[in-house]
């Protein structure tokens, strides 16, 4: 991938800093796996489409049973809240 402009790894960052700062608001906080894909979504190692699918795969390669927040009935209505 073509190393980002200064503009877009401000918006990526910014990105990036908008859903950690929401997670700490709600008492979480991010694991260190996620947080190297944050890095390297920042850098320009992944498109935000594959930002997106590589948090996904994560999420989805948790132990069964595990909650994707408190306040969602599934991850599955987690990620139809997402899309919207």
């Amino acid at each position: 991938m073509p190393e980002l402009a200064d503009k877009e790894r401000i918006a990526c960052q910014q990105t990036v800093d908008f859903a950690r700062g929401s997670i700490k608001l709600s008492g979480g906080g991010l694991s260190p796996e996620i947080e190297a894909l944050n890095r390297r979504y920042i850098a320009g190692d992944l498109s935000s489409n594959e930002h997106r699918e590589a948090l996904l795969a994560h999420a989805r390669s948790l132990p069964p049973g595990e909650p994707a927040q408190e306040y969602f009935i599934s991850f599955e209505e987690a990620i139809k809240a997402a899309r919207a």
